[in-house]
């Protein structure tokens, strides 16, 4: 019994934590990348979740210190009878002396909800923060952040060109088609793509060139493929402000150097 009511009282003072964690990961949106499952023990997650409930704790606790201070200096104070200090309760829990009401349960309950709500929803908004969006998506996209960033653009798309494990006629099977989503595995390589407006070819090898055999068939409006199958995968940013046939290139620094580097 005793092991519950710690496992229950920990979980009530880490929310603030898991709201700020919430917070941060509902407000992550890419178009492009699909948001990849929190791996489990992340420590980045647990510092979240520990800055988090410290920070929401602090934010009670500095309410609980200003309400006592302006009962003091005022003296315009309601007469309870219960300690509105929930944390003062936690911390006298089993030598409490008369039987609380059972509104004191309610304000108890909400003061610890409050602070969750607060964090969560400052989180939220914080995920939306340019410096907080590049510093989550360095750490989730790395290498593909930059070509993120490149075909962010609304005038901007990305082409993926895919040759997959099908095989016909000793030609291997190949898709070209713009990126709509794409996700990354543990190792950030790409593990999903979903193309639309999506072309279908063949790519033949022969001993001194490879070989592009276009195929008479009406495109593919979307189509998703598996890392499972397929064994290449090229990328390519278009810019439709451009000339037909001219590509988006990549930005270079004061030396000429490319900052992007071909895949």
């Amino acid at each position: 019994m005793s092991f519950s009511y710690t496992l229950f009282l920990a979980l009530l003072l880490l929310a603030p934590g898991l709201g700020a964690w919430a917070g941060l990961r509902s407000g992550e949106r890419s178009d492009l990348i699909a948001q990849a499952p929190e791996k489990p023990g992340s420590t980045f997650s647990l510092l979240v979740i520990v800055f988090g409930a410290l920070a929401g704790h602090i934010l009670l606790s500095l309410v609980f210190a200003v309400q006592a201070w302006a009962c003091r200096s005022t003296a315009a104070c309601w007469t309870l009878g219960f300690d509105p200090n929930v944390y003062r309760v936690i911390l006298n829990a089993g030598h409490a002396g008369a039987r609380p009401p059972d509104l004191a349960f309610l304000c108890w309950f909400v003061g610890l909800l409050s602070p969750a709500l607060i964090v969560g929803a400052i989180a939220y908004r914080a995920s939306g923060w340019q410096w907080v969006r590049t510093m989550r998506e360095t750490a989730a996209f790395g290498w593909l952040k930059r070509w993120v960033d490149l075909g962010r653009a609304p005038n901007r798309f990305i082409i993926a060109y895919v040759v997959t494990t099908l095989e016909h006629d000793g030609a291997s099977v190949a898709y070209e088609g713009v990126v709509e989503t794409l996700a990354l595995d543990d190792n950030k390589a790409i593990a999903m793509l979903v193309l639309s407006n999506c072309d279908r070819f063949l790519v033949r090898i022969g001993p001194d060139r490879v070989e592009r055999v276009s195929t008479a068939a009406a495109p593919i409006p979307l189509i998703q493929l598996d890392s499972r199958n397929f064994v290449n995968v090229a990328l390519e940013v278009f810019d439709t402000d451009l000339l037909p046939g001219q590509r988006a290139l990549p930005d270079r620094d004061d030396r000429g150097s490319p900052v992007e580097r071909d895949l």
